[in-house]
């Protein structure tokens, strides 16, 4: 039996906490305990568990079994405005700010400062005071009357935090924070949670990034399968020990074979001078000029919002370019839609995949199959055959190890990283000249991570062109033979393979200017 004084110091915490929804075990006996002033690391594979314990400790689930730990006690949270209440905040990876209010707005939406009186009104001169006294203790500069959608992304993380701090959080559940910033934000951010760590408050980080995590955690703990397998202080463990941990003994899946594409060499894809309007949050494209060659992976460097989202989709066909060109083994497709860009040999690995590269309420097999149902083996003439579409689906599936129940499963039942690899498995089956590849590791744990870094290669060996957009500055750097830098809607720079971090975030950041 657990005795209360055993949580003694426990800020936030877990006691054999249990949860399964229906067959599947989601947690299983976790115990962990964040101490006051302490940066405590969880990390773990997607689908290890980390989400449904998170959930728990902010009072969104109710535990099987078990208990969640508050201040040395045990407690039953009602929900996360109980939890923001007792001093409980989370930062989720994708912020909860609503883009067309400014920053202000969303500084006090929902815990508004009102004027007294009978005319009582927003306070907003003690709203502004708020923001600016909460920045100043934190040392950021923060402009609070831009809208949140225009601001930096940084900036937009920071408010996320200081609208925390103003609702009397303490305690702070971090969820890949990290994900979306340039290298010099990273040490920015870095800076800030070492103060607010010094000041008393407490910690919890969710991070796939092993670096991150000896460079800034006290503490950390890994979540295999639904349990604990492993905590330590960082002083006395290693960022190899935290790794081995994580993937256990699983050796990761092997790459897809392609077929061979002997002797393709030279420009595959051409982009000429691609310019598209800036309207509401849409960052403009201007003078978009570019050439993708067989056998190589381009690296599309940015700080996250800079234009890459737009370019993605200028070339996926779901954006029109107002000028400029398009061309795709010498063919034309600046106006050609997305069957036909795919017809012609172009694959697309959205940064959305829950909205755009998913159907979620559709089955496995079908999001699977997508693209590929009107020809054979999987159709007859204007038929449907399910036999050769299941078979085709699990056959693509197990190449990449995805893990799933039954193929008539909603995809949404999948974890994020089985549903970025069913994803891959789809677009690169059809064995497409040209990959467009936005975010491929976003969410993904380690094993899932190496499968899709192995996977572009051996598609750039067989002859395959890549440009591959991710704000995972060091996969750029491990992938990309060249790298183009992206700011303000256009590219301002080319780096070769080899190029240091430092080089290329001064760029991201400075633009043209960085020299």
């Amino acid at each position: 039996m657990t005795h209360k004084n055993d949580h003694a110091g426990v800020v936030l915490g877990a006691d054999r906490l249990s949860k399964a929804y229906g067959p599947v075990q989601a947690n299983r006996d976790i115990s962990l305990a964040l101490g006051a002033g302490e940066i405590h690391a969880i990390v773990g594979e997607n689908g290890a568990g980390k989400s449904t314990l998170m959930r728990m400790l902010q009072g969104m689930e109710r535990p099987d079994s078990g208990s969640v730990i508050l201040d040395g006690a045990p407690v039953s949270l009602s929900g996360p405005a109980e939890a923001m209440a007792r001093g409980i905040g989370m930062v989720h990876q994708e912020f909860m700010l609503a883009p067309d209010l400014t920053l202000l707005q969303n500084l006090i939406l929902g815990s508004e400062p009102m004027t007294a009186g009978p005319l009582r009104r927003i306070d907003w001169a003690a709203a502004e005071a708020d923001g600016k006294r909460l920045a100043a203790k934190i040392g950021v500069e923060v402009d609070w009357h831009v809208p949140a959608g225009s601001a930096p992304v940084h900036i937009q993380q920071f408010t996320e935090i200081i609208r925390l701090l103003r609702r009397g959080a303490r305690i702070l559940i971090l969820d890949e924070p990290t994900a979306v910033l340039a290298p010099p934000q990273v040490e920015e951010l870095f800076a800030l949670l070492r103060l607010l760590r010094a000041d008393g408050a407490s910690m919890l980080f969710i991070s796939h990034k092993i670096p991150e995590v000896t460079a800034l955690a006290d503490r950390v703990t890994v979540i295999r399968r639904g349990e604990v397998v492993f905590a330590a202080a960082i002083a006395d463990t290693s960022g190899e020990e935290i790794a081995g941990h994580i993937v256990g003994t699983e050796a990761p899946p092997p790459p897809v074979p392609l077929a061979a594409r002997a002797g393709r060499t030279g420009p595959v894809l051409a982009l000429d001078r691609l310019c598209t309007g800036k309207h509401q949050h849409v960052r403009a494209l201007r003078d978009i000029s570019l050439t993708l060659h067989a056998g190589e992976i381009v690296g599309l460097a940015g700080v996250a919002g800079n234009g890459q989202s737009e370019l993605a989709e200028v070339l996926a066909g779901l954006r029109t370019a107002e000028t400029g060109r398009i061309a795709l083994n010498g063919a034309d497709l600046t106006l050609a839609d997305t069957a036909a860009r795919r017809a012609a040999g172009l694959g697309y690995i959205s940064a959305d995949r829950r909205y755009e590269g998913l159907c979620l309420p559709a089955t496995i097999a079908l999001n699977t199959m997508a693209g590929s149902q009107r020809r054979p083996p999987v159709a007859r003439g204007p038929f449907l055959r399910p036999a050769a579409l299941l078979q085709g689906a699990r056959a693509r599936l197990d190449h990449l190890k995805v893990r799933y129940g039954r193929l008539g499963d909603p995809v949404s039942s999948l974890s994020g990283g089985n549903q970025q690899k069913l994803v891959f498995a789809r677009e690169i089956a059809t064995d497409p000249a040209v990959l467009v590849v936005s975010q491929p590791t976003r969410g993904v744990d380690l094993n899932g991570i190496a499968t899709i870094h192995r996977l572009l290669g051996d598609y750039r060996a067989a002859g395959g062109a890549v440009l591959l957009m991710s704000e995972e500055l060091d996969e750029i750097m491990a992938l990309s033979d060249r790298i183009l830098v992206m700011a303000d809607g256009a590219i301002v720079g080319e780096l070769p393979r080899g190029a240091s971090m430092q080089e290329i975030g001064r760029m991201m950041v400075m633009g043209a200017d960085h020299g």
